[in-house]
C-alpha cells in the first residue's frame, strides 16, 4: 500500500499543477476538472478542495465553493485561508454570522490577515456595527498601508456615522491608491454636497463621470447639484443622458421634469412627468410635482386632480394639501381652500406658508379678525419673516386700524432685505396714510 502511496503522489501533484495553469488562464471548469482528477487519486488532498473552491468561487458556485471550503477545513482545522475564502463565500449568500466567524477564525489563526480583518470589517459594516468596522478597517490599513479598499469603506462607515470630513480624508487616500475607483469618487461627492461643497462635489461626479461616461448614479448627483446651483442646461444635460442610459427608470424622468419645470419648460416637464407615472403609477412625488407644473400652466383643475392622486396615494403629503388649496384659491373655490390650509396646517403646525395662504383666503371673504389671527400665528411662529407683518399690515389696513398697519409696514420695510415692488409699494401706502 505505502508503493501504491509514493506511485499516486507525484499523479496527484500533476493534476493539481495542470489545474493551476487553467485557473491561471482563467478557464475554471477545467480546472475544477483537474483538481476533481487530483482527489479521485487522493480525497485527503486539502489544497485540491481549498483550489476547487477557489474555482467555483470564480464561477459563483457558491454552494460547491462552500462545500470544498468544508472539506478543506475539516482536513486541516488550521487553514487560515480556507476560512479566509469560506468566509467570502457567506458573505455572497449572506450568512453574516457564519461570514463573520470565519473570519475572525482565519485572524486568530494569523494575526497579520490584512484581508481578513478587510473582510470582517466590511461584514461589520454590512451588519451596520461601524464602531467595530472601523476598528476592523483600522487594522487592516495599518497591516497594509496600500489597501485601497480598505480606505474606501472606512471611508463609508465615517460616512455612515455622519462625520463626512473623516470620510472625505478616507476617500481622498483610497483615490489616491486608485485613481479609478468610482465608488470613492462618487461616494466623495456625496459627502462633500452634505457639507455644502457643491463644487467639490461636481468635480468629483466628473471625474467618475470621466472614468466611466455611462455612470448613471454620477450623471445623476451631478445633475442635481447643478440644478440645485441653477446651472439648469448642465443639469438638463446630465438628466438627459440618465434617461437614455435609464429608459425604464421612473425617477429619471421625475429629475428631468423637475429640471424642465425649474426651467419653465411646463409643458416638457409634464411629458416627463407623464412617462415617470407610466413606469410607476404609485408615485405621490410625481403626482404632486405634475400637479405643480399643470398649476403654473394656470391648468387648476388639472393640478386638483393630479394632487388628489397625490393624497391618495399618500395621505399624509402636506404640501399636497397646500398646493391644492393654491389652486382652489385660484378658482375662488375658498371653502375647499380653506380645508386644504387647514389640513397642512393640522399636519404641520410650524406652516407659515398655509396660515399666510389660509390668512389671504379669509381676507378675499372679508372675515378680517380670522386673517388677523392667522398672520399673527405666522408671525409669532418666525418673528424675522417679512411677509407676516406685510400680510398682517394689509389685514389691519383693510379693517381700517391704520395705526397698526403702520407698525406692521414699518417692521416689513426695516426687515425685508431687498428694493422691490413690495417695498415700494408699502412705502406709498404709509406714505397716504400719513407715516414716515
Amino acid at each position: 500500500m505505502a508503493k501504491k502511496a509514493k506511485q499516486q503522489a507525484p499523479i496527484n501533484e500533476n493534476w493539481i499543477d495542470v489545474g493551476d495553469k487553467f485557473a491561471e488562464e482563467g478557464n475554471y471548469q477545467n480546472a475544477i476538472e483537474s483538481y476533481t482528477k487530483a482527489l479521485k487519486v487522493n480525497p485527503r488532498a486539502g489544497f485540491a478542495y481549498f483550489k476547487r473552491g477557489n474555482a467555483h468561487l470564480e464561477l459563483e458556485n457558491f454552494r460547491a465553493a462552500l462545500t470544498d471550503y468544508n472539506n478543506a477545513i475539516t482536513i486541516n482545522q488550521d487553514f487560515s485561508f480556507a476560512y479566509y475564502k469560506r468566509g467570502i463565500v457567506n458573505i455572497e449568500l449572506r450568512q453574516y454570522s457564519s461570514a463573520s466567524a470565519d473570519l475572525t477564525r482565519a485572524i486568530e489563526i494569523n494575526q497579520d490577515f490584512s484581508f481578513a480583518y478587510y473582510r470582517r470589517g466590511y461584514v461589520r459594516f454590512l451588519t451596520r456595527d461601524y464602531d467595530s468596522a472601523l476598528e476592523d478597517f483600522d487594522k487592516a490599513i495599518d497591516l497594509s498601508p496600500g489597501y485601497a479598499q480598505a480606505y474606501l469603506y472606512r471611508g463609508n462607515c465615517n460616512f455612515e456615522k455622519k462625520e463626512y470630513e473623516l470620510a472625505i480624508k478616507d476617500f481622498t487616500r483610497s483615490i489616491g491608491l486608485d485613481p479609478t475607483n468610482l465608488k470613492a469618487f462618487t461616494t466623495r461627492g456625496i459627502a462633500n454636497s452634505l457639507i455644502k461643497n457643491f463644487k467639490g462635489a461636481i468635480r468629483d461626479y466628473s471625474s467618475a463621470i470621466a472614468i466611466d461616461p455611462d455612470n448613471a448614479l454620477a450623471l445623476s448627483y451631478r445633475g442635481l447639484i447643478y440644478s440645485r446651483e441653477k446651472e439648469y442646461e448642465n443639469a438638463l444635460k446630465d438628466f438627459e443622458r440618465v434617461v437614455e442610459l435609464n429608459p425604464n427608470s421612473a425617477e429619471s424622468y421625475n429629475n428631468r421634469g423637475i429640471c424642465n419645470y425649474q426651467m419653465k419648460n411646463y409643458e416638457s416637464s409634464i411629458r416627463d412627468f407623464d412617462s415617470a407615472i407610466k413606469i410607476d403609477p404609485d408615485s405621490a412625488k410625481v403626482f404632486f410635482n405634475r400637479g405643480n407644473a399643470n398649476y403654473h400652466m394656470k391648468q387648476y383643475f388639472d393640478a386638483i386632480t393630479d394632487y388628489d392622486k397625490a393624497l391618495d396615494i399618500d395621505p399624509g403629503m402636506t404640501l399636497a394639501y397646500y398646493a391644492r388649496g393654491n389652486a382652489n384659491t385660484n378658482l375662488e373655490q375658498y371653502k375647499e381652500a380653506l380645508k386644504n390650509f387647514s389640513r397642512a396646517i393640522a399636519l404641520n403646525t410650524k406652516y407659515i406658508q398655509a396660515y399666510l395662504a389660509r390668512g389671504n383666503v379669509f381676507m378675499k371673504m372679508k372675515y378680517y379678525k380670522k386673517a388677523l389671527e392667522d398672520f399673527t400665528l405666522a408671525i409669532e411662529i418666525n418673528p424675522d419673516y417679512p411677509h407676516g407683518y406685510l400680510n398682517r399690515g394689509i389685514a389691519y389696513r383693510a379693517d381700517n386700524k391704520l395705526e397698526d398697519a403702520a407698525t406692521d409696514f414699518q417692521q416689513f420695510l426695516k426687515i425685508h432685505d431687498k428694493i422691490d415692488s413690495a417695498y415700494a409699494q408699502v412705502k406709498g401706502w404709509l406714505k397716504k396714510m400719513g407715516y414716515s
